[in-house]
């Protein structure tokens, strides 16, 4: 059993930098909001929609196998940050806070010397609502936007650029930066970007599955066309951390959006690297976004703290034969207060285990097991086939539980605004 609470004073004492202040590397760490890795072109996406991401991945070292723990924007960002699975801090669902004894990165590069920043762009990353801005000098999370009338809680990706470059206009140039931005606009509801359509498809002669298909694939070119706007801002020589937080089913097994599936379209996201002495090309290693955070570190010449259980990609890349875990306790924040620590003690809605080519999905009433290797869209159920099989996976999803035990859930107040705001992201029962 893994412990998860240090005091914050010793992250100071955990960070050990290997650059003089005045070499230290630039960090940014660029993160996409529910894209899936099979939508950027450079992981296979038939429709050339993300040129910039496409360009910036022939620089880096891109992993074709990165999955998230948990698909859920505050669990998976909990877990990149903490390096720790999100069962193990109570934040296994969006609106439950982090705590404060758990060691951030961002807390790490703040004691090292840097200048910490983050423009936010999502409602349930919001600092008094995640707990996630403590560490960070900038915490730009002010947005308001409306869509169609109604709470839209996103900042779109052309405020999120502007922001961005703001802050490193106005950033203290004698501090090394790590800075965080993070882009939300493949999140339903979709807009649509008609100049921005590859299909050569008019929208309103597709069926219902193509056109919000279509919507989505336009919002991930709309905010490539953004990030490559940011480029234009940032310094030439800055070491680049791009990663999504999950994915998103569209219409595959009859279900669209994510969260309370872990099927592949929910779970494997882009993640790749541009750094000096990171040799670009690709990697078919089995990587978890709970590395994200180790290796951030490390690409600045950083000591994580101990207890982060997540790998150092780089210096310290995972097996071929690793075993990854996966659960999702469902996206929404459950109407009453005391719902919440009812559900913190809660067993997850799906368990999930990779390993070999092979996936097993537990719960939901049923059990599922796919050759994803040969299957990567999971449509053949192989569980009656391999009932062994089945069982070893379920003691391995048991024992892992029990090695990594829950923390307690820490309930976080909603105004009226939260509530309607998680309600339109469909967060809130």
């Amino acid at each position: 059993m893994y412990i998860v609470r240090f005091p914050n004073f010793l992250v100071c004492l955990l960070a050990a930098a290997v650059f003089p202040a005045s070499a230290a590397p630039n960090i940014l760490f660029l993160t996409a909001d529910t894209l899936r890795a099979d939508y950027l072109s450079c992981y296979g996406h038939s429709w050339e929609t993300t040129p910039f991401l496409d360009q910036l991945a022939g620089q880096s070292l891109v992993f074709e196998d990165c999955l998230c723990e948990i698909p859920l924007t505050l669990p998976s960002f909990g877990a990149m940050l903490s390096s720790l699975y999100p069962r193990m801090t109570g934040t296994s669902r969006n609106g439950l806070k982090m705590p404060e004894d758990v060691p951030l990165v961002q807390e790490v590069f703040r004691a090292a010397g840097y200048q910490t920043m983050c423009v936010q762009s999502n409602w349930t990353l919001k600092a008094h609502l995640s707990r996630l801005g403590r560490g960070f000098d900038i915490y730009d999370d002010d947005f308001h936007d409306k869509r169609w009338g109604i709470i839209k809680p996103e900042r779109n990706g052309q405020n999120v650029t502007d922001t961005a470059v703001g802050l490193l206009a106005g950033r203290d140039e004698s501090k090394p930066f790590f800075f965080w931005v993070h882009y939300s606009d493949p999140h339903a509801p979709y807009n649509y970007h008609r100049d921005l359509n590859r299909t050569g498809k008019q929208l309103w002669r597709l069926n219902l599955q193509d056109r919000i298909r279509v919507k989505y694939d336009t919002e991930v070119a709309y905010m490539d066309g953004q990030i490559a706007r940011l480029f234009e801002a940032v310094p030439d020589d800055t070491i680049v951390l791009f990663v999504a937080d999950h994915g998103e089913s569209l219409y595959e097994h009859n279900y669209l959006g994510h969260g309370r599936r872990i099927y592949q379209t929910n779970i494997h996201v882009p993640l790749f690297i541009r750094a000096p002495g990171v040799k670009p090309g690709r990697t078919p290693l089995p990587a978890c976004t709970i590395d994200v955070g180790p290796t951030l570190l490390a690409l600045a010449g950083l000591t994580a703290p101990a207890g982060m259980l997540g790998h150092d990609l780089i210096n310290n890349p995972p097996q071929p034969g690793r075993i990854r875990f996966l659960e999702t306790y469902g996206g929404a924040v459950p109407r009453l207060p005391g719902a919440k620590f009812l559900m913190g003690g809660s067993g997850p809605m799906r368990s999930g285990v990779v390993h070999g080519g092979w996936k097993i999905i537990s719960g939901g009433g049923e059990v599922e097991l796919f050759q994803i290797d040969t299957d990567p869209m999971e449509l053949k159920n192989i569980a009656k086939e391999h009932p062994q099989r089945v069982l070893e996976f379920k003691k391995l999803i048991q024992a892992w539980q029990k090695e990594h035990a829950k923390g307690q859930t820490q309930v976080v107040p909603l105004s009226d605004e939260d509530k309607r705001a998680l309600q339109s992201l469909g967060y809130f029962e």
